[in-house]
């Protein structure tokens, strides 16, 4: 598979996780989400928070399968300042529900590839 502006193989890994079993789900496709029990994830507001992966599909029900990349490259909407392109800093969860920021103090997961400002987004290789 190619990607991006130079291409080149990419390899992905799919977990199938589940959404909460109560409370309000609201799972957009393409949202960093964040383990919250064993394969249970949930897009949460957590400020500098621990990353899981991305949704690849809309949820809104409890206790649902939902299909969770853990692994290739991932296009996330970020928050606040914008994360570095510098190989080490990585992302982390942000305040909004299933965005990514810079992290405040050390190291985010995954590694930053490409910023586009005009648009928040942030192409991150977990």
């Amino acid at each position: 598979m190619a990607f991006g502006d130079v291409g080149g193989p990419i390899t992905v890994m799919v977990v199938t996780c589940k959404s909460k079993d109560n409370g309000t789900v609201a799972i957009q496709k393409g949202d960093a989400v964040k383990l919250t029990g064993p394969f249970e994830v949930d897009a949460v507001e957590e400020a500098d928070g621990p990353l899981f992966g991305q949704a690849m599909a809309d949820m809104d029900a409890h206790g649902q399968a939902l299909p969770v990349k853990v692994r290739g490259v991932c296009t996330f909407q970020y928050a606040g300042e914008a994360p570095e392109v510098d190989g080490e800093s990585g992302v982390v969860l942000a305040a909004e529900a299933g965005k990514v920021t810079k992290p405040v103090t050390g190291t985010g997961h995954g590694v930053a590839l490409r910023v586009d400002t005009a648009r928040q987004r942030v192409f991150v290789l977990l």
